[in-house]
């Protein structure tokens, strides 16, 4: 039987500057406003976003969030927090209870609130447009930082909200945890190969670092 989930979860990122960035500093925060599926309703909080798709079913999701990635043991994935999202529907009454009350108490902000995400919606597009998404289909998992703000957005047109400055949070990142490392081309090894090895220390040799590189064109192709 063909397996739907992965034992390892890939985080993804548009540039290979980026992804360099998340092997040396751990893997970025990004203050987020997430729609919730109740029209001008959502909140918005720093996270750093996983899925647990396979290899042989991802292609789908470069389209959306990069051709660079790192993959990491889910195992330790967990022991740092990272959750898997619960995805509801406007027919959710917890959606519906929570946006009613509106004066949440700190479970419900801090462990609750930033773990929904809607089942489908719209999501803009790599072209700048929306484009109509089924966001059950992307098994995501989330590192919400503890100590990050996280903003309810109530009854709020999504364009009066007003700008924050990113929050600076990171999610470690143990190099012993990387079970892939994802980069777009061949002609990209020669970018990353002397950035690996200035990572590499005695409990992670610079080989073992080397054996995890595959490139996107690979598991369009092969997978």
């Amino acid at each position: 039987m063909a397996r739907i989930s992965s034992t390892t979860l890939f985080n993804f990122t548009e540039s290979l500057d980026y992804l360099i960035n998340n092997l040396r500093e751990g893997f970025y925060c990004s203050n987020t406003f997430e729609k919730l599926p109740l029209r001008n309703n959502g909140y918005r909080v720093a996270m750093a976003c996983f899925c647990d798709i396979p290899l042989s079913l991802i292609k789908e999701h470069f389209d959306w969030y990069g051709r660079y990635g790192i993959g990491i043991k889910r195992t330790y994935a967990r022991e740092l927090g990272v959750k898997p999202v619960w995805y509801v529907t406007s027919e959710s009454q917890l959606v519906k209870s929570l946006i009613k009350n509106k004066e949440l108490n700190e479970y419900e902000r801090k462990h609750l609130l930033p773990y929904l995400k809607q089942f489908i919606g719209n999501q803009e597009y790599k072209d700048g447009k929306e484009k109509r998404k089924k966001f059950y289909d992307e098994r995501e998992w989330r590192y919400i930082p503890n100590n990050s703000l996280v903003e309810p957005l109530f009854s709020t047109n999504r364009k009066s909200i007003p700008q924050n400055k990113d929050e600076k949070h990171r999610m470690k990142l143990n190099l012993s945890a990387i079970e892939y490392i994802i980069i777009n081309k061949e002609n990209e090894f020669d970018k990353i190969t002397p950035i690996l090895k200035t990572l590499s220390n005695e409990n992670v040799r610079f080989e073992v670092l080397l054996s995890k590189i595959i490139t996107s064109k690979q598991i369009e192709r092969d997978f």
